[in-house]
């Protein structure tokens, strides 16, 4: 390992790979990686009562995930949470090439041994020492991670509306109710950089919200575990390991982000209790922020969308809007705050998709008529004799029970000067 003896600032959280600090002072935060002087120095240890590194699954994740790729591979590792020890982080770039499955197998042997996690950013950058998610220069594969719920159902759903994944991992993390949380790969056919780069992670945010994943994923920069290596967390040792793989299964981009869009979210996952939590924006703020693509704002344009097309639905539903004027409104939002705009016909389907939830939730619609009845311009009057000398019979819609009963009593009451005594 380097030399250096100035130890980095630890991240606010153990998923973030920041490298704010090597723009500054690159050599305090820079590990110079030499697996066979840095990491071989020492025979393997085997733990008998817990997993150790596998390099062939290793080897199968780095081709899913860097497969085609140029550049350097962004490479964390840091001690896990709960285990009682502390540890500096360690950060390396290694080329993406084919020496890359090897250098992260003996990688991986040297964190296990030291009881720290290995991360990778899914993606290749230019130059050693950049990691931010602007520093990003090439991506070949999609990604959601699933942390809670029903995780098996979730899959499924993916699966229904996707397409089969290329790789499914479990983390080695577990949910409250003991359920194995995943990573869902879909590799794509090819490489993708620059703007294409930001649709990605915009997908991965839309694909995430829908299925209730983790959102961090809306940033290019989100580092995430490396398959066949160890996770320590809490005391618990386990292998990352892949349980599917389907190793010739890609995907093109632009079919995949139409699949993606025409996605609903899965049974019992709602795209608005976000804004409604104290950590999150009111509508009110959602209403008056841009939001720009990519996942590079609080919240991402499909978020954005969302909430504002269930605020004006609600408002359409509660009868203080006409459909008219709650389409309109929507319109507008899109036009003023999503950069870029969403497609017509998929803000379309998105409002109509929301609206049957909601009529199915609450019921019919307090409906208020864009072109109701015209009002006469003058209306009718009579004199007093008219209505004394009327003797028509009582229209039948103004008599019922215990408000005006034939034969009964009606008792009027109100203020002084009112007009009683004229009735």
């Amino acid at each position: 390992m380097s030399k250096d003896t100035t130890d980095p600032p630890e991240p606010p959280e153990d998923t973030d790979m920041r490298d704010d600090s090597t723009t500054d002072h690159p050599e305090a935060n820079l590990v110079h990686f030499n697996p066979w002087r840095d990491f071989n120095d020492a025979a393997p240890q085997i733990d008998p009562f817990g997993d150790e590194p596998d390099p062939a699954q290793i080897a199968s994740f780095m081709e899913v995930v860097f497969g085609y790729c140029d550049g350097l591979i962004p490479v964390r590792s840091f001690i896990d949470k709960g285990q009682g020890i502390d540890g500096r982080p360690h950060n390396i770039w290694i080329a993406a090439d084919e020496t890359a499955p090897q250098k992260m197998a003996t990688f991986a042997n040297w964190a296990a041994r030291e009881g720290a996690a290995v991360y990778v950013i899914p993606g290749t950058v230019t130059e050693t020492g950049r990691a931010k998610a602007t520093d990003v220069a090439q991506m070949q594969a999609v990604v959601v991670d699933i942390d809670s719920g029903d995780i098996a159902a979730k899959r499924a759903h993916l699966e229904r509306h996707l397409g089969p994944p290329t790789m499914v991992v479990e983390s080695g993390g577990v949910t409250p109710e003991g359920r194995h949380k995943a990573h869902v790969w879909w590799k794509l056919t090819e490489p993708i950089e620059g703007e294409d780069i930001a649709r990605l992670c915009r997908l991965r945010g839309d694909i995430a919200a829908k299925v209730g994943g983790d959102m961090h994923f809306r940033s290019a920069h989100q580092p995430i575990r490396v398959a066949g290596s160890v996770y320590y967390k809490n005391g618990l040792k386990t292998l990352v390991r892949i349980v599917e793989l389907n190793a010739g299964l890609e995907r093109d981009l632009d079919e995949f982000a139409e699949a993606v869009a025409d996605m609903p979210p899965a049974p019992g996952v709602t795209l608005t209790p976000d804004f409604a939590t104290p950590d999150k924006p009111a509508i009110d703020d959602v209403l008056v922020t841009p939001v720009r693509e990519g996942g590079i704002d609080d919240w991402s344009r499909f978020e954005g969308a969302s909430a504002a097309i269930g605020y004006f639905i609600r408002l359409v539903h509660e009868g203080r809007l006409s459909k008219s004027e709650g389409w309109e409104a929507i319109c507008g939002y899109n036009a003023a705050m999503l950069r870029p705009q969403w497609p017509v016909e998929r803000l379309k389907r998105e409002s109509e998709r929301l609206w049957a939830r909601h009529v199915e939730r609450h019921g019919p619609p307090l409906i208020r008529l864009d072109s109701a009845a015209p009002v006469p311009d003058e209306l009718p009057s009579f004199t007093l004799g008219q209505l004394l000398d009327d003797k028509s019979p009582m229209p039948a819609d103004l008599i019922g029970p215990r408000v005006l009963t034939p034969g009964g009593l009606l008792v009027l009451g109100g203020a002084p000067k009112v007009g009683k005594s004229d009735l």
